[in-house]
């Protein structure tokens, strides 16, 4: 069994966006504003992933509080005839972009080229745990997507992502944007909603890709993760106040703590019973918002790298 604890590990804590969308394709906002907006939102980083084409910024990509991240949304065809949106992230050049390879292919793009990828809005596409464990070079997917919450209902993945881990398949769980500066009078805006916290040495784009590939990361559209502690037999976390934390486990392990005789609690201890072959903590606010943790014990031996 493999313990993943990013807050054990030295640097801090790194906020940013993976999936970002510009005039570059179908966002409403060029480049430049798009990272205006997250900089001022207090976001430390920001992937630009416009669907089959590299947009950059004029004034570069690295600066000493603000990076900008080259990447593409590549629409990879799938044996059923649809697609799968393979969101690649950090690439170290703008290298021409494939047209329709399959979804490993895009992952070995995204590697060729410098960068990493993971599965975009896998419930909205309906991908499932087979195709999902049969990509192998993606780092994971997106477990929450705030542009399909917001106009379709189907910005969760949670499910599909226990599915894929119960079956013994290394997958990080990220939460993005899909941000496109799309909204009306009963869709609020995507931009600055969703976010991964990453640990890391410092901000920089090999840094930060070294830690999404191991993990050091949580995701969130709203509460904290703020510590958590793994030993031999316990896992303990603390987070912002929160209406539920719940610790998921393959089958009938795991446990949820709900704040019944308080408005909000603020941390929740786990008993480990040994059949655990993974083990991720989720919370939900009063707002409904939640956060994720990658699993913090598992099988997977990339923890090791």
């Amino acid at each position: 069994m493999e313990v993943l604890n990013p807050f054990a590990l030295p640097g801090r804590w790194y906020k940013g966006n993976l999936h970002t969308h510009t005039t570059g394709s179908d966002g409403t906002l060029d480049a430049n504003a798009v990272a205006a907006r997250y900089r001022e939102a207090g976001y430390d980083f920001l992937a630009l992933t416009d669907h089959d084409a590299i947009t950059s910024l004029e004034c570069g990509r690295e600066c000493e509080s603000f990076l900008v991240l080259l990447g593409a949304e590549i629409s990879a065809r799938r044996e059923n005839g649809q697609h799968a949106d393979v969101l690649c992230f950090g690439l170290s050049e703008a290298a021409p972009v494939p047209e329709r390879p399959t979804a490993e292919a895009a992952a070995e793009w995204a590697r060729q080229a410098g960068g990493e990828c993971l599965i975009a809005h896998p419930h909205l596409s309906q991908i499932t745990p087979e195709e999902l464990c049969s990509w192998p070079g993606a780092l994971g997917i997106e477990v929450f997507n705030a542009s399909c919450h917001y106009a379709f209902g189907k910005g969760y993945s949670c499910a599909l992502w226990d599915t894929v881990l119960s079956r013994g398949q290394p997958a990080w769980g990220f939460a993005s944007d899909d941000s496109h500066h799309h909204f009306n009078d009963h869709r609020p805006d995507d931009l600055c909603q969703a976010w991964v916290s990453v640990r890391a040495p410092r901000l920089g784009r090999t840094a930060l890709l070294g830690a999404l590939r191991r993990g050091h990361f949580y995701s969130s559209w709203g509460p904290a993760i703020e510590a958590l502690e793994v030993t031999d037999d316990r896992v303990k976390v603390r987070t912002s106040p929160v209406k539920v934390i719940s610790f998921l486990a393959p089958g009938f392990a795991g446990e949820s703590f709900t704040a019944v005789a308080k408005t909000t609690i603020t941390e929740a201890e786990y008993r480990l019973r040994g059949s655990e072959s993974y083990l991720r903590i989720e919370c939900w606010d009063a707002a409904g918002r939640g956060a994720w943790s990658n699993p913090v014990i598992s099988n997977d031996a990339r923890t090791k790298k």
